[in-house]
């Protein structure tokens, strides 16, 4: 199910996997300072750092909320 139109970024859900264009997702960010990587919306998707994206559907907005990150994806 790919909502994608050829002129856009694609972008893949890290809940369900499924490819979106860029500007149909939501983006996420982990925190500075969070210990325990804590993610942030990026509502306006100009902040720093590593962008988690994910759809506007609602499982995938509820699993969101404990999805963890890897740590060794933040190394610089």
């Amino acid at each position: 199910m790919d909502s994608t139109d050829g002129n856009d970024p694609v972008r893949s859900c890290v809940i369900c996997r499924q490819r979106f264009a860029k500007k149909d997702l939501l983006r996420f960010v982990i925190g500075k300072g969070a210990s325990d990587y804590e993610l942030i919306p990026d509502n306006k998707k100009i902040m720093h750092g590593r962008g988690y994206y994910v759809c506007e559907n609602e499982r995938c907005l509820e699993k969101i909320k404990f999805f963890k990150p890897r740590k060794k994806k933040f190394r610089g």
